[in-house]
């Protein structure tokens, strides 16, 4: 079976896994510095506790360990022949190679997240490492900057071939998305004034770049269901909840970023970051309900199947994107235990889901032979 870009997909899912509970922690539980770590945790140690701390710890190795894989094979599947310059060439599929870059990115927040709180010692010299950690950030940036315009070209120039494009063409906004969370991570938890200067105006341009090219592709996407009313083939389906993780990623963003930007550049984008969070939240919500109206039958026949298709782990990340705008809707703007309950729920829910995905896509669960 050749090499596909869209394997990077187990990795991005298990590392928004690994990064729930800890957002639940860094905003809900009692901590020293920055960053909670396990030092903070002392005498609290409930059930609760044991499960938030059993799946972040499960989710951060296995994440480690799918980068890892996929990198080598996709060293592998670049030194063999012309397979990855075909599949560059071909614009109804390559838009599957901006998901290493969303997978490196949320390897960022990892290291910045969950790593750090299992390492204390490691977590207090986050900061002024990160004055160091600003040059990988904007070589990741170039790397992305460089892929969209090589791969937005074959888009645009098709030589006459007709191609329909599905919700995974906004992979490309997802990794813009990703980018700006990690450049926002980055800026948050420096010390150094020219690394959160810098880390800041890169963020903004991550974000402004990500959030053009998200209305242009998302107007295009609505419409054209709007005109043609195709159902989509059952792989594709859950390719629509990718939406929600993107709103989430430029709401947390712009809601990171918004201190930085007045206090660096002078610009205040407060308002902004209210609205990004509360308002991306509901039609978050909104979205979500459409889509399982619209997809009822294929959650209760075709997602129970043992078949594996990659748009299954968009499944894992709807839940990573819901749980942490409801932590900081919860925490800013409207604080209810129902919130906090919540993201409790979505934790536990996107586990199992992971697991039985992650099933699937090991091959442990297999389709039944005819």
């Amino acid at each position: 079976m050749k090499f596909n870009p869209l394997r990077f997909q187990s990795a991005l899912a298990a590392g928004g896994l690994a990064l729930m509970p800890f957002v639940l922690m860094q905003f809900t539980f009692l901590r020293q510095g920055k960053l909670i770590s396990l030092d903070d945790l002392s005498g609290r140690y409930d059930l609760a506790t044991f499960f938030l701390l059993a799946v972040m710890l499960v989710s951060t190795v296995l994440h480690f360990y799918l980068i890892a894989k996929m990198t080598r094979e996709l060293i592998q599947w670049r030194r063999s022949g012309t397979d990855m310059r075909d599949f560059l060439a071909d614009p109804a599929i390559n838009v599957a190679i901006f998901s290493p870059v969303v997978a490196l990115g949320m390897t960022v927040n990892v290291i910045l997240g969950p790593v750090a709180f299992f390492f204390p010692r490691f977590s207090e010299q986050v900061p002024a490492l990160l004055s160091y950690g600003v040059y990988p950030f904007a070589l990741l940036f170039l790397v992305l900057g460089y892929i969209s315009v090589a791969v937005g070209r074959t888009w645009l120039f098709r030589d006459g071939k007709a191609v329909a494009f599905n919700y995974n063409w906004l992979l490309d906004v997802f990794a813009w998305g990703m980018v700006a969370l990690a450049g926002a991570g980055v800026t948050m938890t420096a010390t150094d004034p020219q690394v959160t200067a810098i880390g800041s105006v890169l963020t903004l341009c991550a974000i402004s770049i990500g959030l053009f090219i998200y209305g242009i592709k998302g107007m295009y996407l609505i419409l054209a269901q709007m005109t043609h009313g195709n159902t989509p083939a059952e792989p594709l389906k859950p390719a629509h909840f990718i939406v929600v993780p993107i709103n989430c990623l430029f709401a947390i963003s712009i809601y990171k970023i918004a201190g930085y930007t007045k206090l660096t550049l002078g610009i205040d984008i407060t308002s902004l970051a209210f609205a990004s969070v509360v308002i991306l939240f509901a039609l978050s919500l909104f979205w979500i309900l459409l889509c399982a109206m619209a997809f009822r039958d294929w959650f209760v026949h075709q997602f129970p199947k043992p078949e594996f298709y990659p748009a299954q782990w968009g499944l894992v990340c709807v839940l990573v994107g819901l749980e942490v705008l409801a932590i900081y809707s919860h925490v800013s703007y409207y604080p209810s235990l129902l919130l906090l309950g919540f993201s409790y729920l979505s934790i536990a829910v996107a586990a199992i889901i992971y697991g039985f995905v992650f099933l699937k896509f090991s091959g442990v669960i297999k389709p039944v032979s005819a």
